[in-house]
C-alpha cells in the first residue's frame, strides 16, 4: 500500500482543481465567443438599419428637394408671365406718357396686388416726421413717366412675389423633409 502523505494530496488536489479552473476558464471563452459573435451580428444588424433609414430619408430630401425645385420653377413662370402682362398692359395705357399715376394705373397695379396670394400687414404707425412735398424738376425729359413709375411699381411687386415664392419653396421642403415642426 503506498502511504499518502499530505503533502502528496495537497499536489493531487492542486492539480484536480487547477484542471477544473483551465477547464472552466476554456468553456467560459467559448461561451463568450459565441456572445461576442451574437453582439457584433446584433450591431451589424443595427448597422444596417441605420444605413437603410438615412438611405431612404436622403432619398425623400431629394425627392422633396425635386419636387420643390419643379413648383417654384412654375410658380416663377407664372410670376413672370403676370409682371410681363401687367408692365404690357402699363404701357399699353393712353396715358402711359404722363407723369403721375392715372386710375386705369393704380387699377392695374392693385388688381396685381389683390392677385397675390398674400400682402403684408401694414406698418404698425405712420412715420413721426412729416413727408415733404416732391419738386417738379421742370426737364420733361428726366421726369419719369406713368409707365415708368407703374413699371417701377411693378417690378417690385415681381421681386416680391419671387422672394415669397422661393420661402414657400424652402418650407415646403422642410416641412417634407422634416415635418411640419408639431410632431416631429
Amino acid at each position: 500500500m503506498a502511504v499518502v502523505t499530505p503533502w502528496s494530496a495537497a499536489i493531487a488536489c492542486a492539480l484536480c482543481a487547477g484542471a477544473g479552473f483551465a477547464s472552466g476558464y476554456a468553456l467560459k471563452a467559448r461561451l463568450a465567443e459565441g456572445e461576442i459573435a451574437r453582439i457584433e451580428a446584433a450591431h451589424a444588424a443595427e448597422r444596417q438599419a441605420a444605413a437603410e433609414a438615412a438611405a431612404q430619408r436622403m432619398a425623400a430630401a431629394e425627392a422633396a428637394e425635386a419636387a420643390a425645385v419643379r413648383a417654384l420653377s412654375a410658380t416663377k413662370q407664372q410670376l413672370a408671365a403676370a409682371h410681363r402682362r401687367l408692365k404690357e398692359d402699363l404701357y399699353a395705357l393712353p396715358t402711359a406718357q404722363r407723369c403721375g399715376l392715372s386710375g386705369a394705373a393704380r387699377g392695374l397695379l392693385n388688381a396685381r396686388l389683390a392677385a397675390s396670394d398674400t400682402v403684408p400687414a401694414r406698418a404698425a404707425e405712420p412715420d413721426a416726421a412729416p413727408a415733404a412735398a416732391a419738386t417738379h424738376s421742370g426737364d420733361a425729359a428726366r421726369d419719369a413717366s406713368e409707365a415708368d413709375i407703374g413699371g417701377w411699381i411693378a417690378d417690385a411687386v415681381a421681386a416680391y412675389d419671387e422672394c415669397r415664392a422661393r420661402l414657400d419653396a424652402i418650407r415646403r421642403w422642410d416641412e417634407l423633409t422634416h415635418g411640419d415642426g408639431r410632431g416631429r
